[in-house]
């Protein structure tokens, strides 16, 4: 995906493991208030501090995983696991690469349950999927907002 173009820079900036283990915890008890959808500053390492490429690249991910999102959710529905891992896998990876810090473990349990074939609860968290991913657009149209005027907004 275009998202990905930007992955060799991302390798160095690797989920710590409190990072992991903070997702765990969303999954199982979420607590979604506690911190905000994007990590800001992971996102801003990632464009170099452009904010052209943030605009750029903001773009492309709010483009992309919307897309991705719609996708899930109709696999989801049809029950195609192997739809599901596929799609869970590549929005969950440039999620975490652009550092989308709630709506990672609900896409990785989304992958999990397609790689066991398990669709236990997999419309559920394609419609929570949904949520983060709207949070996660207003945080950054709000965000691109302050920066310039001259910024657009996605």
């Amino acid at each position: 995906m275009i998202v990905e173009r930007w992955a060799s820079a991302a390798k160095a900036h690797a989920p710590t493991a409190a990072q992991t283990e903070t997702a765990t915890e969303m999954v199982d008890g979420g607590f979604e208030s506690q911190q905000p959808p994007v990590d800001m500053e992971r996102l801003l390492d990632f464009s170099d501090g452009s904010a052209d490429n943030l605009r750029e690249l903001i773009t492309l991910y709010v483009k992309q995983t919307a897309e991705q999102l719609e996708q899930l959710s109709a696999a989801a529905e049809a029950g195609s696991a192997a739809e599901v891992r596929r799609l869970a896998h590549s929005c969950a990876g440039a999620s975490s690469t652009c550092g989308m810090l709630r709506i990672v473990p609900l896409l990785r349990e989304l992958e999990r349950q397609g790689e066991e074939k398990q669709l236990r609860n997999a419309v559920e968290l394609c419609r929570q999927s949904r949520h983060e991913f709207d949070c996660i657009r207003e945080f950054l149209d709000a965000h691109l907002a302050k920066l310039s005027p001259m910024v657009a907004r996605t």
